[in-house]
């Protein structure tokens, strides 16, 4: 009888030691990040003008996402609900994945969307073609995409636009319009 009394209390507390927190999930993202000189510009100072860089597939949904440690990928990100609205933050290391594999290395910092998905980030950006990290002097343009917007606590779809992005002495480039997609983010 020793042996049962034994086992008949082993099994709740075998339960409770099994249970924990579920592990969250690895952040996930895509990007589609399109560089150009900027309009204000005539005299050609941006390094890397025209190229549109793919981490992923961000119109693909999660198919397109890429996910942390997947190919040498680096993700880490927020979103998290703030007032009305919410702030994010995110930054993605990894290869492109259309056409001739190259680094890239995007940064959004200090990012911030009204309720109808409307708001603002500062971006940095490093590729090898750009010779150095460019950086937006000005706030870039934010706009969530989907009705109602795809943004909620731990992940954000949008595009972003930057008048002007710089790296002195080296040049100032645009980014013209682009996707941001950021998933399994701290804040879900």
């Amino acid at each position: 009888m020793m042996n049962a009394r034994w086992s008949f209390l082993a099994v709740p507390l075998l339960a409770a030691l099994g249970c924990s927190d579920p592990v969250p999930l690895p952040a996930k993202a895509a990007v589609t990040l399109s560089v150009r000189l900027p309009a204000s510009t005539a005299n050609g100072t941006c390094p890397d003008s025209g190229t549109t860089y793919y981490v992923g597939e961000p119109l693909k949904g999660d198919s397109g996402t890429l996910i942390d440690g997947d190919k040498g990928a680096h993700i880490s990100c927020s979103v998290k609900g703030s007032g009305a609205g919410f702030a994010f933050s995110g930054s993605l290391s990894a290869n492109t994945t259309q056409g001739e594999p190259n680094p890239i290395v995007v940064s959004f910092s200090s990012g911030v969307v009204d309720a109808n998905g409307v708001g603002t980030t500062d971006l940095s950006v490093f590729t090898p073609k750009l010779t150095g990290t460019f950086r937006s002097n000005a706030s870039c343009a934010v706009q969530v995409m989907g009705n109602p917007p795809q943004v909620k606590g731990g992940s954000i779809w949008a595009s972003v636009s930057c008048p002007s992005i710089t790296a002195p002495p080296a040049g100032v480039c645009q980014v013209g319009p682009s996707v941001i997609v950021f998933e399994n983010c701290d804040g879900s």
